[in-house]
Protein backbone atom coordinates (compact mmCIF):
# COMPACT_ATOMS: atom_id res chain seq x y z
CA UNK A 1 0.00 0.00 0.00
CA UNK A 2 1.45 3.47 -0.66
CA UNK A 3 1.35 5.92 1.41
CA UNK A 4 0.86 9.61 -0.31
CA UNK A 5 2.44 12.31 1.43
CA UNK A 6 1.84 15.87 -0.05
CA UNK A 7 3.25 19.23 1.43
CA UNK A 8 4.18 22.67 1.09
CA UNK A 9 8.16 22.97 1.88
CA UNK A 10 9.93 26.46 2.76
CA UNK A 11 13.12 26.73 0.93
CA UNK A 12 16.19 28.73 2.49
CA UNK A 13 15.56 31.62 0.17
CA UNK A 14 12.13 31.65 1.24
CA UNK A 15 10.51 30.54 -1.52
CA UNK A 16 7.93 27.90 -0.74
CA UNK A 17 7.34 24.66 -2.99
CA UNK A 18 4.97 22.11 -2.98
CA UNK A 19 6.11 18.35 -3.10
CA UNK A 20 4.64 14.98 -3.23
CA UNK A 21 6.38 11.97 -2.58
CA UNK A 22 5.62 8.21 -1.55
CA UNK A 23 6.77 6.51 1.79
CA UNK A 24 6.96 3.07 2.62
CA UNK A 25 6.07 1.37 5.75
CA UNK A 26 9.53 1.70 7.34
CA UNK A 27 8.81 5.68 7.05
CA UNK A 28 11.64 5.82 4.30
CA UNK A 29 10.96 7.83 0.80
CA UNK A 30 10.11 5.37 -1.85
CA UNK A 31 12.28 6.73 -4.53
CA UNK A 32 11.69 4.42 -7.53
CA UNK A 33 8.03 5.41 -7.26
CA UNK A 34 8.65 9.62 -5.88
CA UNK A 35 11.56 10.04 -8.70
CA UNK A 36 8.67 8.26 -11.41
CA UNK A 37 5.40 8.16 -11.19
CA UNK A 38 5.22 11.43 -8.22
CA UNK A 39 7.51 13.42 -10.75
CA UNK A 40 5.41 12.46 -13.76
CA UNK A 41 2.24 14.08 -12.15
CA UNK A 42 3.76 16.47 -10.66
CA UNK A 43 4.71 18.19 -13.79
CA UNK A 44 1.46 17.85 -16.00
CA UNK A 45 0.34 21.32 -15.77
CA UNK A 46 -2.05 21.82 -18.31
CA UNK A 47 -2.61 21.67 -21.04
CA UNK A 48 -0.46 18.75 -20.62
CA UNK A 49 -2.86 17.44 -17.98
CA UNK A 50 -5.46 17.57 -20.62
CA UNK A 51 -3.38 16.20 -23.41
CA UNK A 52 -2.42 12.90 -21.13
CA UNK A 53 -5.68 12.28 -20.13
CA UNK A 54 -7.07 12.17 -23.61
CA UNK A 55 -4.50 9.84 -24.49
CA UNK A 56 -5.66 7.55 -21.79
CA UNK A 57 -9.10 7.80 -22.90
CA UNK A 58 -8.29 7.33 -26.76
CA UNK A 59 -5.67 4.00 -25.45
CA UNK A 60 -9.21 2.40 -23.46
CA UNK A 61 -11.09 2.90 -26.27
CA UNK A 62 -8.74 1.10 -28.77
CA UNK A 63 -7.88 4.05 -30.74
CA UNK A 64 -4.69 4.65 -29.99
CA UNK A 65 -1.71 3.58 -32.08
CA UNK A 66 1.80 5.17 -31.01
CA UNK A 67 3.76 6.61 -33.98
CA UNK A 68 6.80 5.11 -32.92
CA UNK A 69 6.63 2.15 -30.87
CA UNK A 70 10.47 2.45 -29.87
CA UNK A 71 9.86 6.35 -28.11
CA UNK A 72 8.23 6.89 -25.25
CA UNK A 73 4.07 7.23 -25.34
CA UNK A 74 4.30 10.90 -23.64
CA UNK A 75 6.81 12.84 -21.72
CA UNK A 76 7.26 15.98 -19.96
CA UNK A 77 10.85 17.32 -18.14
CA UNK A 78 12.61 14.12 -19.29
CA UNK A 79 9.90 12.03 -17.21
CA UNK A 80 8.70 9.42 -20.06
CA UNK A 81 5.24 7.60 -20.00
CA UNK A 82 5.06 4.37 -22.04
CA UNK A 83 1.54 2.90 -22.70
CA UNK A 84 1.43 0.30 -24.69
CA UNK A 85 3.15 -3.30 -25.08
CA UNK A 86 6.12 -3.81 -25.60
CA UNK A 87 7.01 -1.47 -22.85
CA UNK A 88 4.00 -1.24 -20.70
CA UNK A 89 1.68 -4.30 -19.90
CA UNK A 90 -2.00 -3.90 -20.83
CA UNK A 91 -3.57 -0.92 -18.32
CA UNK A 92 -0.80 -0.14 -17.53
CA UNK A 93 1.84 2.62 -17.29
CA UNK A 94 5.88 2.24 -17.70
CA UNK A 95 7.86 5.20 -16.49
CA UNK A 96 10.85 6.51 -16.49
CA UNK A 97 12.89 9.47 -15.56
CA UNK A 98 16.34 10.25 -17.71
CA UNK A 99 17.36 12.81 -15.12
CA UNK A 100 18.08 10.13 -12.54
CA UNK A 101 20.28 6.85 -13.92
CA UNK A 102 18.40 4.02 -11.74
CA UNK A 103 15.48 4.88 -13.19
CA UNK A 104 16.36 5.79 -17.18
CA UNK A 105 15.30 4.08 -20.04
CA UNK A 106 19.25 3.58 -21.36
CA UNK A 107 20.73 2.29 -18.06
CA UNK A 108 18.07 2.05 -15.16
CA UNK A 109 14.87 0.74 -14.57
CA UNK A 110 11.83 2.35 -15.50
CA UNK A 111 8.58 2.10 -12.72
CA UNK A 112 5.56 0.12 -14.00
CA UNK A 113 2.56 1.44 -12.75
CA UNK A 114 -1.02 0.91 -13.23
CA UNK A 115 -3.31 3.82 -14.46
CA UNK A 116 -5.75 3.33 -11.71
CA UNK A 117 -2.42 4.31 -9.39
CA UNK A 118 -2.30 7.36 -11.63
CA UNK A 119 -5.34 8.65 -11.88
CA UNK A 120 -5.17 8.37 -7.41
CA UNK A 121 -1.79 9.78 -7.75
CA UNK A 122 -3.08 13.01 -9.78
CA UNK A 123 -6.38 13.14 -7.59
CA UNK A 124 -4.27 13.55 -4.38
CA UNK A 125 -2.21 16.24 -6.35
CA UNK A 126 -4.57 18.09 -7.89
CA UNK A 127 -6.59 18.10 -4.42
CA UNK A 128 -3.41 19.28 -2.53
CA UNK A 129 -3.53 21.98 -5.31
CA UNK A 130 -6.73 23.02 -4.37
CA UNK A 131 -5.68 23.28 -0.77
CA UNK A 132 -2.38 25.76 -1.86
CA UNK A 133 -5.08 28.05 -3.64
CA UNK A 134 -7.84 28.28 -1.24
CA UNK A 135 -5.25 28.36 2.06
CA UNK A 136 -2.57 30.15 1.02
CA UNK A 137 1.00 27.97 0.24
CA UNK A 138 2.17 29.77 3.56
CA UNK A 139 -0.01 28.85 5.83
CA UNK A 140 0.51 25.27 5.79
CA UNK A 141 4.59 24.83 5.54
CA UNK A 142 5.20 21.93 7.38
CA UNK A 143 1.88 20.50 7.17
CA UNK A 144 1.80 16.85 5.53
CA UNK A 145 -1.26 15.54 4.25
CA UNK A 146 -1.52 11.51 3.48
CA UNK A 147 -3.51 9.28 1.44
CA UNK A 148 -2.80 5.81 1.07
CA UNK A 149 -3.45 4.29 -2.40
CA UNK A 150 -3.20 0.06 -2.87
Amino acid sequence: MMRIVTEAFKMPSGSVIPLIYVVKENGQVDRAITDTLCDFVSHLFPPADKEFEDLLVRLSEGKYLPTNPSLADFGVNDVNVWLVAPHAEDGGLLISNENIPDYSSDEGEPQKFSIKQFHAMSECWRKFQNNIRENDAESIVGVKFETFIP
